[in-house]
């Protein structure tokens, strides 16, 4: 992984934004993540509880893709934060967009998984490469593949940048679960309106690189240059 290109964003300044931001939205945050905690908490009971039939794997499925459902709203508000829009959601929104990002994000997991597989290092540099998948659905109304290519290009020479960032993330997580894991309802929303501060930046650093970028030379085949005078 290369880190050629100057990233306009520190890691600290993200989740310094995240934090601010989540102070300041505190009530709608919180119920996010209070419906994520009832559905995993929903499933390790059904998990506990349930016997190995197929109504108990049909139902911890069903719970999973609603975990899907709240990582969408929590991506959803935490763009909409960040750009200081209203958080009221509208249903036909989030059900339109809930299918591609549900499928964006079991490609995700596939390409991940699959890089792990091949001695955990592509793995690494696949679950960088693709991060902003998500986002990019969201945001762009993309489907999955498009997703897949503008996150690459989001995330191209800057990796070992956005490595760091998200380690810094999941550490910040570990701290909040600390605390019989109460301490995610602040870290969590902390750290997804971090992700949402990141993806603008990257954003705009490639639009800008694409206005700077020179245009090629327009060149004149012999056979359309004018004629000399005489």
């Amino acid at each position: 992984m290369t880190d050629e290109i100057a990233v306009p964003f520190s890691s600290v300044e993200a989740l310094g934004f995240g934090w601010a931001k989540t102070k300041a939205n505190l009530r709608p945050l919180l119920a996010i993540g209070a419906l994520g905690a009832f559905l995993v908490l929903l499933e390790r009971a059904l998990t506990t509880s349930a016997d190995d039939d197929g109504l108990g794997w049909l139902l911890s499925l069903a719970i999973r893709v609603l975990q899907v459902g709240v990582m969408l709203i929590y991506a959803r508000v935490a763009l909409r934060v960040h750009d200081g829009e209203s958080l009221n959601l509208a249903a036909g929104d989030l059900l339109a967009d809930f299918f591609p990002y549900l499928v964006t994000c079991i490609l995700q997991g596939l390409i991940v998984a699959v890089g792990f597989v091949l001695l955990i290092v592509p793995g690494v540099i696949w679950g960088v490469k693709f991060a902003y998948m998500g986002f990019v659905v969201i945001d762009q109304r993309a489907d999955p593949i498009e997703a897949l290519r503008e996150s690459a290009r989001l995330t191209h020479g800057v990796k070992w940048r956005l490595l760091k960032f998200g380690l810094l993330c999941l550490a910040v997580n570990l701290v909040g679960a600390i605390a019989l894991g109460i301490g995610l309802f602040v870290t969590i929303p902390t750290t997804v309106v971090a992700a949402a501060y990141v993806f603008r930046r990257l954003q705009g650093r490639v639009a800008e690189r694409s206005q700077s970028a020179p245009s090629a030379p327009t060149t004149i085949s012999p056979l359309q240059a004018p004629a000399a005078s005489h």
